[in-house]
């Protein structure tokens, strides 16, 4: 599986059971002849979300957001894909990947465009999120493991050649995983950061996968970033030691706020993912840059332990932002409480289970429509429940 803190914590989904009013699915049980499944080693609460994913916001290969006029970005599509690859879902995967290329890949830039309109048709925007491009490649790699598909392995190598164009830029001769192809100043003086972006066990992946790129240059910017980022005060007078939506890194070093995003210093809806991509590489690799980072993320754990709930967004000075709890959030936060006390894992394990909700046709956490809190509560008990294991190793 994932590693020894998956493992270990397999057990907390027995201990915290589901709720009630959510009948038990079995993994066996028969899924429609289109998407059948081999035998994932999945929970049932996951095999159960999946199918119900599939069918409300999976429409001929195309992830629609139903909350916003039916679009498409390309974050949307790099989710499908690496859902149904850890589901051993080759049908919804293809149809999935079919879209992707179709309708977002651009040869002349080789990367995703990451908006499509729903409405409209076509493509909102050519430049990239560096974030689903990646995604996007760990699930060809995955694929291309699980399915032993040549196809998968050349497109593979067409992506991470598009994403190290793309995706990374360097400074004072050090590269970094930028946000997009944007994201870059012209002058080469600063780069814009997401941190929740940064995704070390991938690039551990695609330098054993493309060896023509420096990829594990990747892991040590990253955390170096990440840190900056994390316990630079930004606007505030002090951070709390979370990470920001997004961040400005300067050719001296210096950190400071992306001023184009008016929540860009908060602890909101991009940087709870920071935990989960973290926490992932804790589990995969016991890197010690992954393990020391979650160990110092004690705010979210004192949050915890003094009321017993964690709110959907916090300032980067901790000052809440938010008076309501999300499952999305708790999918992300969940990676923060890997590895911890087994009191605290199934605590937050408990509050995602008491979310979801389950009849004879429908599966989902929180709100049925809510496309994002569906994958990122999905991601979050996969972790704590070790059901995300490196189909890469």
């Amino acid at each position: 599986m994932c590693g020894n803190l998956l493992v270990a914590s397999v057990a907390l989904v027995t201990a915290c059971g589901t709720p009630t009013t959510s009948p038990s699915v079995s993994p066996r049980s028969t899924p429609s002849p289109r998407h059948a499944l081999n035998e994932p080693a999945a929970s049932p609460t996951l095999l159960a979300a999946w199918r119900s994913y599939i069918t409300v916001f999976i429409k001929q290969g195309r992830v629609i957001d139903p909350r916003s006029n039916s679009n498409t970005t390309s974050e949307g599509q790099s989710y499908a894909l690496l859902r149904a690859a850890w589901m051993n879902d080759r049908a919804t995967f293809d149809d999935v990947w079919s879209w992707t290329q179709s309708h977002l890949w651009d040869d002349s830039t080789q990367r995703f465009g990451w908006l499509w309109s729903g409405a409209e048709s076509r493509s909102l925007s050519h430049d990239s999120a560096t974030d689903a491009d990646q995604d996007i490649a760990l699930a060809l790699i995955f694929a291309s493991r699980r399915w032993a598909d040549g196809a998968y392995v050349d497109w593979a190598h067409r992506v991470l050649r598009g994403l190290w164009e793309n995706g990374v830029a360097s400074l004072n001769g050090t590269p970094y995983v930028v946000a997009g192809n944007w994201a870059a100043h012209s002058t080469g003086t600063s780069l814009v950061l997401n941190p929740s972006y940064f995704a070390p066990y991938a690039y551990r992946i695609f330098a054993s996968f493309d060896t023509s790129r420096p990829w594990m240059s990747l892991v040590g910017s990253s955390y170096a970033a990440l840190n900056a980022c994390t316990q630079a005060p930004l606007a505030a007078v002090k951070s709390a030691g979370l990470p920001p939506n997004w961040c400005v890194l300067d050719v001296n070093g210096r950190v400071s706020s992306f001023t184009d995003k008016s929540d860009g210093d908060d602890y909101g809806y991009d940087a709870f993912r920071v935990m989960w991509r973290v926490a992932l590489d804790a589990a995969w690799n016991n890197a010690s840059s992954a393990t020391s980072y979650l160990s110092s993320q004690l705010f979210l754990q004192q949050q915890w332990q003094t009321h017993h709930s964690l709110i959907a967004v916090y300032g980067h000075d901790g000052s809440p932002k938010a008076s309501y709890e999300d499952p999305a959030v708790y999918g992300g936060d969940a990676g923060a409480f890997l590895g911890r006390s087994n009191e605290m894992s199934a605590a937050i394990l408990q509050k995602l289970t008491t979310s979801f909700n389950q009849t004879a046709s429908t599966a989902y956490w929180g709100q049925q429509d809510n496309y994002y809190a569906q994958n990122w509560a999905w991601f979050g008990t996969a972790l704590l429940s070790g059901d995300l294991p490196n189909l890469a190793g």
